[in-house]
């Protein structure tokens, strides 16, 4: 009720109603008036009748005038108690309202100052007329001092139109906006995320967008780096394919080329063209070793290595390859701990490394190599989007001041066969095998370059308790006799090809021969013949039955029978993680004869 509104109302009016709505007062008050009067005209001269009759009247009207003030008042105070309780209820909505408009902008704020995005009300012109920032974000300083400038005062032309854009096609079909743009920022090149949103109130008479601006740099690495990895891992399929069926063709062209070589001791011209031969071999086999490592499918001889006498051992090595234009220093950790590495392949990442360093700095400069013990945490980890578990490793970084790489070039770094240098001076398998190498002994790999500012690459390798571990050594021609003495060898191989070949070499090493195609000949040859003393199997086998399974078979049924195992690429349970397990021998393909001798003879001399 608005009383403040309502006309006033006169006494006169007041008294009606009054006399009115109270019928049980006012009749008997007149019919005690007439009696009066009555009785005073009965008894009364004329004269004083009229003195007492104004008398009464006055005396009435007196009487009558203070009992309808006092209804009034009454009344006007029954309307006044009521207007002010209405006028106290409203006053009371009102304080709730403010309040609960008081906390839903103190929420909003909150909410807007925990988000990590930029959220700015631009006008149809390009003019910022807030900023929902919080100066307190560190992020968000250079956001705090636009409001009042306008889009072409902060961004290039072509931003700002492009931005203008956005905020005119919002306005016009009246729909959210969504945009992926890079912008230069203080700490470089960075990755945003915008949502132009359309709204209905009006700045100066200006239509507005609420633009929400987020960056989204780490999850376009992130992108970026499971991209990678995909392709890298259907590459690494494919090489590793394509390795395996070349290594069975490289071990045959090898070992035939071993026999003709023995064979031709008189005639030197036809030596001589072998020996070029067995050279081109090598130099595919050394190319396919590569393309294993790469692909992640090359058995690795892990072993507890220390990386600072790994590099201690190397670096009279790496002076003479860099030459004397270049210096080496190096940053070794006092404390660095273990890792479970092949050293020697870790020798040979590491000889890779500092070439591409060395090629990458013609006119000489410095080359650091850096050890260090490193935790990896979940955040890094996130980051890479690939098999890389959160832990301890220990870090071996190769540092340089050359000219760097782009950011196309490290996005095709690893790649088999991909290489900046002129033709001819590389095979592009450096970093791809580097690569491989790192991955499969569970680790991981990272590259920082910049054109003009050097490259700095980082493996990180699983840091392992420290265990002393003695392995045997294998025999070499000047320590024992190489030939065998007779004793009878179970060849499996379902390359008949290369079958031929392991006999004719295992025959010539003196050795009686027995051979097989597939796991279920071989067990029938094994019960036919007990006195077998050594199983040479490949791992894949055709049929329900594999090299490791049969070698299993095989001893279960003559307990202490030595195997030796074979292969182009394994990515078998015999290979856990990239690395052979414990008291399993393996050669593999292609192999000289002379290195299938040595096998065999640390085999036969341990089980004897």
């Amino acid at each position: 009720m608005d009383i403040s509104s309502a006309e006033p109302v006169k006494p006169p009016t007041l008294i009606r109603q009054w006399l009115l709505s109270h019928p049980l007062i006012t009749v008997p008050g007149f019919i005690a008036i007439g009696t009066a009067l009555t009785f005073l005209m009965e008894s009364h001269s004329p004269t004083m009748l009229l003195a007492d009759i104004l008398v009464w009247g006055l005396s009435l009207t007196m009487l009558s005038l203070l009992v309808s003030a006092y209804f009034i008042a009454q009344r006007r105070a029954r309307a006044l108690a009521t207007a002010n309780a209405t006028l106290l209820r409203e006053i009371d909505v009102r304080r709730q309202t403010e309040n609960a408009l008081r906390t839903s902008e103190a929420r909003l704020r909150a909410v807007i100052h925990a988000l990590p995005d930029r959220v700015f009300i631009v006008d149809e012109n390009g003019l910022y007329c807030d900023v929902l920032a919080d100066p307190r974000n560190g992020s968000l300083t250079t956001s705090t001092c636009l409001k009042g400038k306008r889009l072409h005062d902060v961004h290039d032309p072509d931003k700002a139109e492009f931005f203008l854009d956005l905020i005119r096609g919002a306005l016009e079909i009246q729909q959210i906006q969504v945009a992926e743009y890079e912008l230069k920022t203080r700490s470089g090149p960075r990755w945003f995320e915008s949502r132009t949103v359309p709204l209905d109130v009006r700045f100066d008479d200006k239509l507005a967008t609420m633009v929400v601006v987020r960056d989204v740099t780490e999850r376009k690495q992130a992108d970026s780096q499971f991209r990678q990895a995909q392709k890298m891992q259907a590459i690494g399929q494919l090489t590793g394919g394509i390795a395996h069926d070349f290594n069975n063709l490289l071990a045959v062209i090898m070992g035939n080329l071993e026999l003709l070589h023995e064979q031709l001791t008189a005639q030197p011209r036809l030596l001589d063209l072998t020996q070029q031969a067995l050279k081109s071999v090598d130099r595919g086999a050394n190319l396919s070793r590569r393309l294993l490592a790469f692909a992640r499918r090359q058995p690795l001889l892990a072993q507890p290595t220390h990386l600072n006498q790994l590099v201690l051992g190397m670096l009279d090595l790496m002076q003479r390859t860099l030459g004397s234009a270049i210096r080496v220093d190096k940053a070794l950790s006092t404390n660095l701990a273990m890792t479970l590495v092949d050293p020697g392949q870790i020798e040979n990442a590491l000889l890779n490394l500092v070439i591409n360093a060395r090629d990458a700095m013609p006119r000489g400069g410095r080359l650091l190599i850096e050890t260090a013990n490193v935790l990896l945490d979940e955040a890094q980890v996130a980051l890479y989007q690939e098999d890389v578990r959160p832990g301890p490793y220990v870090m071996l970084a190769v540092r340089d001041t050359g000219s760097g790489m782009s950011r196309d070039v490290l996005e095709h770094a690893f790649e088999p066969f991909f290489s900046t240098k002129d033709a001819g001076r590389g095979s592009g398998l450096g970093l791809s095998m580097v690569y491989g190498l790192v991955k499969q002994s569970g680790g991981h790999i990272t590259i920082d370059s910049e054109p003009g500012r050097g490259a700095n690459v980082q493996l990180y390798l699983p840091r392992i308790e420290y265990q002393d571990v003695n392995t045997p050594t294998e025999p070499s021609a000047s320590d024992m006799h190489l030939q065998g003495q007779g004793e009878l060898i179970l060849v499996v191989e379902d390359d008949a090809n290369v079958r031929l070949f392991a006999v004719a070499a295992l025959e010539r090493l003196n050795y009686a021969v027995r051979q097989a195609g597939t796991a279920a000949m071989a067990l029938q040859i094994l019960d036919a013949t007990p006195d077998i003393d050594l199983l040479f199997t490949d791992i894949v086998l055709p049929g329900d039955m594999d090299g490791v399974q049969l070698a299993a078979e095989a001893q279960r049924r003559h307990p202490g029978l030595p195997v030796l195992f074979t292969s182009g690429y394994t990515e078998h349970a015999l290979v856990g993680d990239g690395r052979i397990t414990e008291g399993v021998d393996v050669l593999t393909k292609p192999y000289h004869k002379i290195e299938l001798a040595r096998k065999l003879c640390l085999l036969l001399r341990s089980a004897g």
